[in-house]
């Protein structure tokens, strides 16, 4: 179904959207200011530009988060605990000033997961936050580890998710794999990093002892669900007759210390992916033919990937009228408990001739631009 004013959806909230907080950057090595500093200007934006920019694709809200590794890599906890305070009390008080174009992830200082889930708790209740984004590990440590407890108990009680971003994995891993290949690092290994983090979670547990726990990930399902029949039968079966062999071995009761149910199971009730980054029809189509389309929500990854670009996706996605809605806003509003639109398509739908003409000058830049992109990579 198409609205009047071309978007493919009543209403398009996009989830991976980030930021960068001056304060955090002061904290990044200079090989990593080198990384970002194309795209710091756009990152370091939450006002009306950004907000042009939304207008032009026709995106409503955007849940705004930490770009990486934002304070995952530090080692300082005190350090980490006030920078979280002090950039969540900001994007609080960007959110109150644009309340129906933006909404938060809270930054959490996991190098002290105590103080992480109060901060979680504080952000939820002070700012409305809608979760938490953790930039992948914490100097090592994923949260499958047992001293993340307290923190997943506490998004459990909260009843709110967190999304596991990517991040450059450690560093032996850097040195086995990517020494000399840089490039391959957020072109593969980001998504065989958090897609292992996830993995990591499932094997050991994790969602055994939270049940309620709701873990996002993006760039559809980072890997996961390319792989999910090997990864169902192999993991399955698999952890349960290792475990058997060793307690057998051992002459001891079978450990129910992993994962008590199958990898589908978790996949369907504890996991939601994100479009953020991968506009593939073909793409999408498999990762919804494992991945349930009520556990799909939509993202950008804003401003490493066009808006216009993510759009035009979700308008081009074969879907039925009703699971588009889902995907571009159904479910982030059920997930997230974001309040939903009052029905009615008149706000922002007439947005006048000005921003139309912006809208149509924007798309034709996008559109020429991927075309270039297009025809430099054949």
């Amino acid at each position: 179904m198409m609205l009047i004013n071309g978007k493919p959806a009543a209403r398009i909230i996009a989830l991976e959207e980030a930021f960068l907080h001056p304060k955090v950057w002061e904290h990044y090595p200079d090989w990593l200011q080198q990384r970002f500093r194309l795209v710091k200007p756009r990152l370091m934006d939450v006002g009306p530009e950004r907000i042009r920019r939304m207008d032009a694709a026709g995106i409503d809200l955007q849940v705004l988060s930490h770009v990486q590794p934002g304070v995952q890599a530090l080692t300082d906890a005190g350090l980490s605990v006030a920078l979280c305070r002090e950039v969540n009390d900001w994007l609080g008080e960007i959110v109150r000033a644009y309340p129906e174009r933006f909404a938060g992830f809270a930054m959490l200082p996991t190098q002290s997961p105590p103080d992480a889930a109060d901060e979680l708790e504080r952000t939820v209740r002070q700012h409305q936050f809608k979760g938490a984004l953790v930039n992948g590990h914490t100097n090592g440590k994923y949260l499958d580890d047992r001293s993340f407890s307290v923190l997943l108990s506490r998004a459990e009680a909260l009843d709110v998710p967190i999304y596991i971003h990517p991040t450059d994995p450690p560093p032996p891993v850097i040195d086995a794999y990517y020494e000399n290949y840089p490039a391959l690092i957020p072109a593969w290994g980001f998504l065989v990093e958090t897609g292992t983090h996830l993995l990591r979670m499932i094997v050991s547990g994790v969602f055994d002892r939270h049940p309620k726990l709701k873990i996002i990930v993006g760039h559809m399902g980072e890997l996961i669900p390319y792989t999910m029949a090997r990864l169902a039968q192999a993991l399955t079966f698999g952890e349960w007759l290792i475990r058997a062999e060793a307690a057998r071995a051992a002459h001891i009761a079978p450990s129910s210390a992993g994962m008590e149910r199958s990898l589908n199971y978790y996949m369907s009730r504890n996991v939601f992916i994100t479009t953020s980054g991968v506009f593939d029809q073909p793409v999408f189509e498999c990762a919804k033919a494992y991945i349930n389309i009520d556990n799909i929500l939509f993202a950008v990854d804003d401003p490493f990937r066009d808006n216009i670009e993510g759009v035009d996706f979700l308008r081009s996605v074969n879907l039925s009228a009703a699971d588009r809605e889902k995907l571009a806003h159904g479910n982030a509003e059920q997930i997230l408990k974001i309040p939903r639109a009052d029905g009615t398509v008149t706000t922002r739908s007439a947005i006048g001739f000005a921003a139309n003409l912006e809208s149509l000058r924007a798309r034709i830049k996008s559109r020429l631009g991927r075309a270039l992109i297009n025809a430099l990579i054949r």
